[in-house]
């Protein structure tokens, strides 16, 4: 399939309008589930098509985004904390068109500082709120405070799960915090792992009743990946899924995610704001819920 004939499968806008840069979350109520896989080649998709596209790690202190790239950043988060190091020298521009900003392992100095590193990333951070049109952020498992500060900072949010009862019930778990917190939310189920299509859409079914029922709202089916070695040789290989194999049914299925997600419009919110600064608004509200 031609890029001309992709375009017409997703059918995203390509004009030059600055409509304000998209903040979409990517997340999981537990780890394991294939949300950093997601991510990466959600942004890559969406930099095919001409976006400008920055891939957040915000895994603080246990990031691996640049593992699934196969990339090896000079320098990350901790080094513009704790060693003075520029934003611009942070921000890792990857071979892919993507731009990559990197989490580190695990630093005890970060991880002690945490509210001090957060805001000093968003001062640094006002000058390039208008440099993409697209920020995915690729969070932490569950639902630690730091996790949620990023989802609730979003302007939609992609949850992944499989049919394990323990992710199930993570899922159901993180938004029912999310529905509570910020009910125009628009949350994107993505089923992954799954033995074939219907079982995927079952799963769907199941958690969206859930949602209607205890909740009163619903949640957005972005569709599901199923069981495939491809896409565990290329996580071993460090290649990202849709450049190893891009003429594969588990990359189509990846393509139609992407495109039913830019189909969901983004909750109202003030575009003007980055996503380091939304993030002390959202960690305001999860301490008065405490």
């Amino acid at each position: 399939m031609d890029k001309g004939a992709i375009g017409g499968l997703f059918n995203i806008e390509r004009d030059n309008k600055k409509k304000g840069t998209e903040i979409i979350a990517v997340t999981s109520g537990k780890g394991g589930v294939g949300k950093t896989n997601l991510s990466v080649n959600l942004s890559l998709l969406l930099r095919q098509f001409d976006k400008k596209v920055l891939l957040i790690d915000a895994d603080i202190h246990l990031g691996n985004v640049d593992l699934f790239l196969g990339v090896t950043p000079p320098y990350t988060i901790a080094d513009f904390v704790l060693k003075n190091k520029s934003i611009d020298e942070i921000i890792y521009k990857c071979p892919e068109g993507i731009d990559l900003l990197p989490a580190s392992s695990v630093v005890r100095e970060l991880i002690e500082s945490e509210e001090v590193a957060l805001k000093k990333i968003g001062e640094a951070f006002r000058r390039f709120h208008d440099d993409y049109d697209v920020m995915v952020i690729d969070t932490g498992a569950g639902v630690s405070r730091t996790v949620m500060s990023f989802v609730l900072s979003a302007d939609k949010v992609v949850i992944v799960v499989t049919s394990d009862p323990a992710s199930v019930a993570d899922t159901y778990g993180m938004i029912k915090i999310i529905k509570h917190t910020v009910p125009s939310m628009p949350i994107v189920l993505v089923v992954n792992m799954a033995k074939n299509l219907e079982e995927g859409e079952s799963l769907f079914k199941k958690l969206n009743l859930m949602v209607q029922k205890f909740l009163n709202s619903k949640l957005i089916f972005g569709g599901c990946l199923l069981k495939d070695e491809q896409i565990s040789r290329a996580i071993k290989m460090q290649t990202p899924f849709i450049q190893e194999y891009p003429n594969s049914t588990s990359s189509l299925y990846f393509k139609l995610i992407v495109r039913k997600l830019m189909s969901v419009p983004s909750r109202d919110r003030a575009l003007d704001m980055n996503i380091f600064d939304r993030l002390v608004g959202s960690r305001e509200i999860i301490l008065g819920g405490e």
